[in-house]
Order: C-alpha cells, then structure tokens, then sequence
C-alpha cells in the first residue's frame, strides 16, 4: 500500500568575453557593493558566495594499473556549437597521464568501420564484444557535455561514464558536474573567471580524478548525507512494495522532453543514473543496452511506457525496475543576471508486481532559499539537478518515513 506526501518547498550566438563586457561591469559594480557589506558583516566572507556546489571528486591520482580504455567521441548535448575535438582531446591527455592506457583514434577508427558502428553516446552488446575481441579494451568512456557557454560569466557542465567490454556490459563509474565562472566570486571579485577554457580544464581534471580516486568499476560518491530540504520532491508517492533493504537494477527509458530545450530528456536521465548509483541500493543498465533492445523490439513511446512495453524492457535486459518520466523545465541563464530552473517528474514501475512503486515531482530554481549575499544560489541548472536526484534516491529508500 502506498502513500502520497506533499512536501513543502518552493513551487514551481555564442558571445566573447569582450562582447559582454558592459554586463561584466554591471556585475562588478553590484558585486563591489555586495562584498563592502559582507566585510563588514563577517570575516568568513573571504569565501565563495555561493550556493550548494556539486563537485566531482578531485582526490590525487593513484596508479591506473595500464587499464586499456576507448574514449568515445564527446556527446553534445549543449544544442550548440561547441570545441568538440578539443574537449576529447583533454580527456585523452589527463587520462594518459593518470596512468591509464588509451586506444589510439586509428585502431578506435578501424573497429567502428569493420563493426559499422554509428551510435557513440552509449555502448551495446555487439560494440563492448568487438572492442574486447578486436583491440584488448577493458572499458569504454563516454564524455558527455551539458552545457558550454561563452557568455561572461562563463558555464560549463558535463558528464563521464565508464562502461565495461565483453558480453555483458554495465556502467562501471559515472559522474558529472556543472562550473559558472561566478561560482566563488570571493572579495572584489578576485575569484571570477572570465575564460571559459579554464572552466572546460577544471571539470575535465575533477571528472579524471573522480575516475582516478575511486577506482576501476568504484562508486562515485557516498550518498549517506542528506540533501537540503529545498532539494527534496514537492509531491511523492511510495509505494510499501519498495524493499529499502533490497537491491534493485534499474533500466531507464528515455525521458519525454516537453521542454524548448534540445536533449533535456536526456539530461535527466543521466543525472538520475548517476545519482542512483550513489546508493548501493541500485544497478543501473547501461542506456547503451536499453537502446539496443528499444530498437529490436521496434518499441516507439509516445505516450509514456504502457505495461507490455515495460515487461518488455525488464525481460530484455533482465532489471527490476524501469524509469520514466517527463522533463517541464530545464534552463540555465545567460549573462550575470537570471536563475536557473529544473521541473520533472520520475516514474518506476517494478517487474515482480507489475506497479508503480515510485514517482515523484521535483521543482526547483537557483535563487530557492536564498535571503541574503547570493548565499544558497546554484548557478547552473547540472548543479540544482543533481542535488533534486540524489534526493529522490533518498525518498525511495525511506522504508515508508513521512516527508517531512
């Protein structure tokens, strides 16, 4: 038997640096005035004023033990142009320095041709057996990019995933994280990056040392702390069939997008895969897969996953649970001025019973909470995301608790 809780919280052309310089001095203006009174508030204002910052992990680089990788090309979902090449080749280079040993683009080259392989934003079983058998590979990654924007202050957010070879690939490693050049302005501003290059190499170093730190085939994060409240879903339902005991693999179906904003379906999805493998709880199939067997069972959602479709899925890739859901809303802001805002609904229906066992309903913009100095803002819409998913693995695992 289930319950539904309503929680409280609140409701729902790339530019230079040059070209917006007017909107820079607007902002140093405001922000001169802003750290004038912080000084005089407090000597803790020597740091960031910002929000809840959502990091990959950045720990010193251990040995990778010549673990062989392909490196995938980048996945754009930015929906704009954005230096592709560039960004794959800092992957390529931070990695080889942490030890790792990576498949030249030639032989990455001569396998996709000889297999035909067209689709590179996810991995199947036909590409995790041919770069096994033809070039000794152990794992594949994935970089994905988010968000690229030039316009001052800077944003960029991105993703990483490691997937296994052989006949049964799964996701081994996958993090991400979201960098506004106004993230820690700091005093006078002295902490403000104007170059978005500089954010592009910071995330691509935290992702590679999230890798590195927690180890071939790891999780990325513990999810044992608690998210703040305003990052909790507004409405939910659970139902007393979901064991918190229990583990549980998760296939997830594609996200519908009924937002203006291009691949915010896949956005979502692959910050709730992330965020749920945080918690020991969940398996989450390789996207890679569950493509494979969408496309061979001929499966077109139009309308959400009927029941047949999902004991479909479930029996295909042999999981527990199958995630849907809905994105109304995914923005970021551009320039000095503007909030972030993220709204979607998640789904999971469980094989065994054939019910709903979970859904939910997440809203959140940048500025929730915030009463003075910025303090609590989120600057990108990666960041406010990922905190609305690892509190929606949190709710699920409550054992039935009442959302407070």
């Amino acid at each position: 038997m289930g319950t539904v809780h309503a929680v409280s919280g609140s409701p729902g052309a790339r530019h230079s640096v040059a070209d917006s310089r007017g909107a820079h001095e607007r902002w140093s203006v405001r922000g001169a005035v802003r750290a004038l009174a912080m000084t005089l508030c407090a000597c803790l204002l020597l740091s960031a004023c910002a929000g809840p910052q959502e990091r990959a992990g950045t720990a010193a680089p251990v040995a990778a033990e010549r673990v062989r990788i392909a490196v995938f090309p980048l996945e754009n979902l930015s929906g704009s142009g954005a230096p592709s090449r560039e960004i794959r080749e800092l992957f390529l280079a931070r990695l080889q320095a942490a030890g790792f040993s990576v498949l030249d683009d030639d032989s990455l080259d001569r396998v996709m041709t000889r297999h035909r392989v067209r689709y590179t934003a996810g991995v199947d079983r036909d590409v995790a057996l041919a770069l096994k058998r033809d070039a000794a590979v152990e794992a594949i990654l994935i970089p994905s990019l988010e968000l690229f924007d030039e316009t001052y202050p800077p944003k960029v957010a991105m993703f990483s995933r490691l997937i296994s070879t052989g006949d049964s690939p799964a996701v081994m490693w996958i993090d991400g994280l979201g960098l506004a050049g106004d993230d820690a302005p700091g005093i006078l501003g002295l902490g403000l990056v104007e170059d978005p290059s500089i954010l592009v190499a910071r995330a691509v170093d935290a992702l590679v040392g999230s890798l590195v730190a927690e180890g071939f085939g790891a999780r990325t994060h513990r999810a044992d702390k608690g998210e703040p409240r305003k990052f909790r879903p507004k409405l939910v339902y659970r139902s007393d069939v979901l064991a918190p005991e229990k583990k549980y693999s998760v296939a997830v179906a594609p996200f519908f997008n009924k937002t203006d904003r291009k691949y915010a379906g896949e956005i979502i999805a692959l910050h709730m895969i992330r965020n749920l493998m945080t918690f020991q709880n969940f398996e989450v199939v390789e996207p890679g897969i569950v493509r494979q067997e969408l496309l061979r069972f001929r499966i077109i959602m139009t309308d959400g996953v009927s029941l047949p479709e999902t004991e479909t899925i479930l029996g295909a890739v042999d999981a527990d649970l199958v995630l849907n859901g809905e994105v109304l809303d995914y923005r970021d802001y551009r320039g000095p001025d503007g909030v972030a805002k993220v709204d979607f609904s998640v789904l999971f229906i469980e094989r065994r019973t054939r019910q709903v066992v979970y859904s939910s309903y997440s809203q959140n913009q940048g500025d929730d909470g915030v009463l003075l100095f910025d303090w609590g803002r989120v600057n990108t819409a990666h960041a406010m995301a990922s905190h609305m998913a690892r509190a929606i693995g949190q709710k699920m695992l409550q054992a039935g608790q009442q959302a407070r």
